[in-house]
């Protein structure tokens, strides 16, 4: 028994050393140039606006010159009968140039808004992400970190 419940044991740790070492060590990087963050990136957005909810998604396309385009939108759940149907509803929406300063990219939108961009990357996997802060003209604060989906593409 003691045998037993010693090899249980040993498997869990060697489990929870596994789990551990398989999780992201995200470290900021400097942004050398626009080109090298060129692209759409999406993630789930959180907010303190009590009109965003939970599962709204923000997108960053950003092109190689520093125009850059952010939306929000949301995805609604129909159901009638058996059949399932999704509406994608554009929540926000608005087209602005970032300005590389200090290795951080950021913008103020037309409407008031601001955004605030750090590059962070995995340095075992390589594997990037832009964590965005943004704020907009009634001081709410908005928060995503965005993973590369494809090439420049249009946000909408």
């Amino acid at each position: 028994m003691k045998k037993i419940v010693g090899f249980i044991g040993l498997a869990f740790v060697h489990l929870m050393v596994a789990c551990s070492s398989m999780a992201p060590m995200w470290q900021p990087t400097a942004v050398t140039d626009f080109k090298s963050v060129a692209g759409k990136w999406e993630g789930l957005l959180t907010s303190n606006d009590p009109m965003a909810l939970a599962y709204d998604r923000a997108t960053l396309v950003i092109d190689d010159t520093g125009a850059c385009e952010a939306a929000i939108t949301r995805t609604m759940t129909k159901v009638s009968g058996l059949s399932v149907s999704y509406d994608v509803i554009h929540v926000f929406a608005e087209q602005g140039r970032l300005v590389l300063t200090d290795g951080k990219l950021s913008t103020k939108f037309e409407k008031g808004g601001q955004l605030t961009v750090q590059l962070y990357v995995d340095p075992a996997s390589g594997e990037r992400m832009l964590k965005a802060e943004g704020k907009n003209s009634q001081g709410f604060t908005y928060s995503a970190d965005l993973k590369r989906t494809g090439d420049s593409a249009c946000a909408k």
